[in-house]
């Protein structure tokens, strides 16, 4: 039989290998270097994907070359990031949270759509500004961070012996 609470601790909310609300000081850099990871695919795939509809018809302002080389550059960042924990790169993407405001603030408002999608993008784009915040602390003292002790990686199995 299943073990959801189980589950659900190992794969989503682990202090060993997903630690988001761990404080950095208290951080190595095996808890670190899965952070990034998640961000990294997190990101990089909601920017390839914007990279590839702004190549497109179907954005609400037509064709934008410029908004898809902007999101093929923030997937390079993330690659980057992701294989050397540059502290440029991890800037680079802390930035942007803010580019998607900027946006949101140029083509959001007055818009055909409703002013509480806008405002609940708006929202989840500046709690994704805070945590930038964390991620460019990150790679600024990843090597900071103490090397992990011996302890095993958690078994991922998904029924119980």
């Amino acid at each position: 039989m299943l073990d959801w609470e189980s589950l659900f601790k190992r794969y989503v909310w682990d202090n060993r290998t997903t630690p988001y609300l761990v404080p950095l000081s208290k951080l190595n850099q095996r808890q670190a270097h899965h952070e990034i990871l998640a961000y990294c695919l997190f990101v990089g795939v909601l920017f390839g994907i914007i990279a590839i509809t702004a190549l497109s018809d179907a954005t609400p302002h037509g064709r934008s070359p410029s908004i898809g080389l902007y999101a093929f550059t923030v997937v390079c960042a993330c690659i980057v990031l992701g294989f050397t924990k540059s502290y440029p790169a991890a800037l680079y993407l802390g930035a942007t949270p803010l580019a998607g405001l900027v946006y949101l603030f140029v083509y959001g408002f007055g818009s055909d759509r409703a002013r509480v999608d806008t405002i609940v993008v708006a929202i989840i784009a500046l709690l994704f500004l805070w945590y930038s915040l964390r991620l460019v602390a990150l790679a600024y003292s990843y090597t900071n961070f103490p090397e992990p002790g011996d302890e095993k990686s958690p078994q991922r199995r998904l029924f119980k012996r």
